[in-house]
């Protein structure tokens, strides 16, 4: 099963690198078939990066996010999708953002028949950013995509302008901790900072970022 990872910041510092190689390196142990990242910069930029095979290859990459505001990472274990053509590995993009998804979305196919969807890849992970592009909030899109869906999941997302890292999980693990510059997420608790806790089970919320402190709005309780 992948793994995902994540950092929003609430004041000035960017991530704490070296924590997130040990974050990164420990979600490896659920997935070893590709790797990667999405993060917001200072000015507000989002990138992605993705490659096929384990994190600890291509830990440097994680350099890139020096200075970032936010960050999510995925270590995928491929079920749909080959991870060599590095189309199918995460993240996925979703309308102005990117999604890194654990689970198995067991009726993707339907989903695409039943909205006239139009994949890229062949990863099932895919449909949850396609149907996030619909018009409305951010929170509601994402709502009513998770709620289309059936198969346990745990999902991260970012999106900027305002900076938005969407955190939900129905079904698989996802826990998180803070540090003094932010909060951290992960599938595993081993390498999160501080005193450690589970996001509650069929929630999903948006943190955003303002004014250098990080507010919380509940998106709902998922069915």
């Amino acid at each position: 099963m992948c793994g995902v990872f994540g950092f929003i910041r609430k004041n000035g510092s960017g991530p704490d690198l070296a924590r997130l190689r040990h974050i990164a390196a420990e979600t490896e142990t659920r997935s070893r078939h590709a790797f990667g990242l999405a993060w917001i910069d200072a000015e507000g930029g989002l990138h992605s990066f993705k490659r096929p095979g384990a994190a600890t290859d291509t830990l440097g990459d994680l350099d890139a996010c020096r200075g970032a505001i936010a960050v999510i990472g995925h270590c995928r274990w491929a079920t749909h999708g080959d991870p060599q053509d590095n189309r199918n590995n995460h993240p996925h993009a979703a309308g102005r953002g990117w999604l890194v998804h654990n689970g198995v979305v067991r009726n993707y196919r339907e989903l695409l028949r039943r909205y006239g969807l139009r994949p890229r890849t062949d990863c099932d992970s895919e449909v949850l950013g396609l149907l996030m592009t619909r018009p409305g909030p951010l929170a509601q899109r994402a709502d009513w995509a998770v709620a289309q869906t059936e198969g346990p999941l745990a999902l991260l997302g970012l999106w900027t302008r305002p900076v938005q890292l969407l955190v939900v999980r129905r079904g698989n693990p996802l826990c998180w901790g803070r540090t003094a510059g932010g909060l951290c997420f992960g599938s595993l608790p081993g390498e999160l900072p501080g005193r450690v806790f589970s996001i509650t089970d069929q929630d999903a919320s948006e943190l955003r970022l303002e004014d250098g402190s990080v507010a919380h709005q509940d998106v709902s309780t998922l069915a």
